[in-house]
């Protein structure tokens, strides 16, 4: 008699065939490293037999971010001072930097009293003011045969 229920590994080989046209997609790089995250959730297959009621993609994706912390685990025991998040508070410092030298640059410009010339007094009139570069004319275009 066979089997009523397919194995882990024959639903693995159909999850992946369902991966391929997105795979395809990707530029080349990208699958290599699609495909390392496949071999990661290769690894964890008989564990995933046991969770039956879990569905198959969720499986191989807890396998895969198994995997990846246990790689950045090993890695934080190599470099003990290194800190992950150092970089993004860096960055956020910058920001903040930046944001607070233009909202100076802003308030000293718009709080600033500004004199009025005799050049701003006079209204040009619409038919005299120049259309603008990027202004579309459709004159220059013909009539589509």
């Amino acid at each position: 008699m066979g089997r009523t229920i397919a194995s882990i590994t024959q639903t693995w080989q159909e999850e992946e065939a369902a991966l391929n046209r997105f795979k395809r997609a990707l530029r080349k790089d990208d699958q290599i490293l699609l495909d390392e995250l496949l071999v990661m959730s290769r690894l964890h297959l008989a564990e995933a037999s046991y969770a039956s009621n879990l569905y198959p993609l969720d499986m191989y994706l807890i396998a895969i971010l198994l995997e990846l912390y246990k790689q950045l685990k090993s890695m934080q025991k190599v470099l003990p001072n290194a800190d992950p998040f150092k970089a993004e508070r860096v960055e956020a410092e910058k920001e903040d930097e930046f944001i607070q030298l233009l909202n100076a640059t802003v308030s000293a410009l718009f709080d600033a009293p500004q004199k009025e010339t005799a050049a701003d007094l006079v209204e040009i009139p619409p038919e005299v003011q120049p259309e603008p570069a990027n202004a579309l004319n459709y004159a220059d275009f013909e009539e589509a045969p």
